[in-house]
């Protein structure tokens, strides 16, 4: 049964598919350009002490992150050293890192658009929540697989800049994807 306001998961699974490409490309300008401008500490190196992360600790596979790389380029390089038991070179984990967070953004955006519930406006504000629950990911989940520093090393102001860039994320993805969704489907409001 279709009501109004229930979107039909598999076209919005499609055009979550369009959103997320363009929310992983607004969010890699945003970190880029924008974010340094805004936050020019965002990018300062984690504080490493002698006291464990609580998260880091429970990393069932321990420490793969090195002190210069994102998650992103951890999870690149690491997916290349099990698929090709060779080390990738400085190059080739930045380029890595770049194909693991379209493939993030991507993979976002169609979770997004197979599980939104309505096509009303209010679906604006699942949007921010989505990018505050994106970030949550990255700030519990990358630390717990050992793909980047824990919570305890960074400081507030750095997380915040991370949330920034999912809210971009998030807001780009969230609002392509109904837009493209009503453009395709003028039956609904």
């Amino acid at each position: 049964m279709v009501y109004e306001g229930a979107p039909d998961r598999r076209k919005s699974l499609v055009m979550g598919i369009f959103g997320g490409l363009a929310g992983a490309y607004a969010m890699r300008r945003y970190l880029l350009d924008v974010m340094p401008k805004l936050f020019p500490d965002a990018n300062n190196p984690p504080k490493m002490t002698d006291q464990p992360d609580p998260l880091e600790e429970r990393a069932p596979f321990g420490r793969l992150y090195q002190s210069d790389e994102s998650g992103y380029q951890v999870a690149g390089r690491v997916a290349y050293k099990l698929v090709t038991s060779e080390s990738a070179t400085l190059a080739q984990r930045r380029r890595l890192g770049d194909f693991v967070q379209w493939g993030m953004g991507l993979l976002a955006g169609i979770t997004y658009g197979a599980t939104r519930t309505s096509t009303f406006p209010r679906d604006i504000a699942g949007g921010f929540f989505y990018g505050i629950r994106l970030w949550l990911g990255d700030e519990i989940f990358m630390p717990l697989l050992g793909l980047r520093p824990g919570p305890t090393r960074f400081t507030p102001r750095q997380h915040f800049a991370l949330l920034s860039s999912y809210w971009v994320y998030s807001f780009v993805a969230t609002n392509l994807t109904r837009i493209l969704y009503r453009l395709f489907s003028p039956e609904t409001r």
